[in-house]
């Protein structure tokens, strides 16, 4: 599951992106149901937006 993570947060973003840009968000659900999706989006950042930044941190190696 968390090999999708990084692939699933920028598509969100996108999807974010094309709902904010549609027609159905000019009204009030529209613009609560872009509320609560880029709520979403945001925390997806802040809980799994760390695995990403700490898988491409390298290690120096110690050698034996």
């Amino acid at each position: 599951m968390s090999r999708f993570i990084p692939y699933l947060l920028p598509l969100m973003l996108l999807g974010l992106t094309l709902l904010a840009a549609s027609p159905y968000s000019h009204n009030q659900a529209g613009v609560l149901q872009l509320f609560l999706f880029s709520l979403f989006v945001s925390l997806g950042f802040l809980l799994f937006g760390g695995q990403r930044l700490e898988a491409a941190e390298v290690k120096p190696r110690r050698s034996a």
